[in-house]
């Protein structure tokens, strides 16, 4: 239970890890407000798509290996966000990451597994508060990592790029966690 809600945090940490860092990105990229409008779009309409298919994977092959094999690939963008030069490559690596909302769906479906119907509806509700508040942590933690590599001695331009790489290493971490111990 302990490790399906950390998890959860995580892909939404590792999910909404670049907002907060926007404002860099956009002047390091040079978006205007119409790509980052449709950076936003790609990150959050793909998870409609990746959760039909995790939803039949979960079905297919358990949660267990279904959400290893999210987070190992998930953690690839996310730590790979940083060679974007482009608005065309930025937007395609923020597209991959958004598959990790589909992490929504292994998390519902591990925990409705792991309880009785009496306590199913308070388990599944405490793994999802959890798993969210990832997302509200990101926007407090990760202008502390990039200030982390600021101080460092790094420029912003490449500060925001080492940044991503601390969620997809802790997604990619997890993966293994994931199907060693639960």
């Amino acid at each position: 239970f302990h490790i399906t809600w950390i998890t959860f945090f995580l892909c939404f940490f590792g999910w909404f890890g670049i907002a907060p860092l926007m404002p860099v990105v956009r002047k390091d990229l040079g978006l205007t407000q119409e790509q980052i409008g449709n950076i936003i779009i790609a990150s959050v309409a793909i998870t409609v798509f990746a959760r039909l298919l995790i939803g039949w994977l979960c079905d297919k092959i358990g949660p267990r290996i279904c959400y290893s094999l999210l987070l190992i690939l998930g953690s690839i963008p996310v730590m790979f966000i940083g060679m974007s030069q482009s608005y065309e490559s930025f937007l395609l690596f923020r597209l991959a990451i958004g598959v990790i909302g589909a992490s929504f769906v292994v998390t519902q479906y591990h925990t409705s597994v792991m309880f009785a119907p009496n306590v199913v509806g308070t388990a599944n509700a405490t793994v999802a508060g959890w798993g969210n508040m990832g997302g509200g942590a990101t926007l407090m933690v990760m202008p502390l990592i990039f200030a982390a590599f600021v101080g460092a001695g790094y420029m912003d331009e490449q500060a925001w790029r080492y940044a991503m790489v601390v969620p997809g290493v802790a997604l990619f971490i997890m993966g293994f966690v994931y199907f060693f111990f639960t």
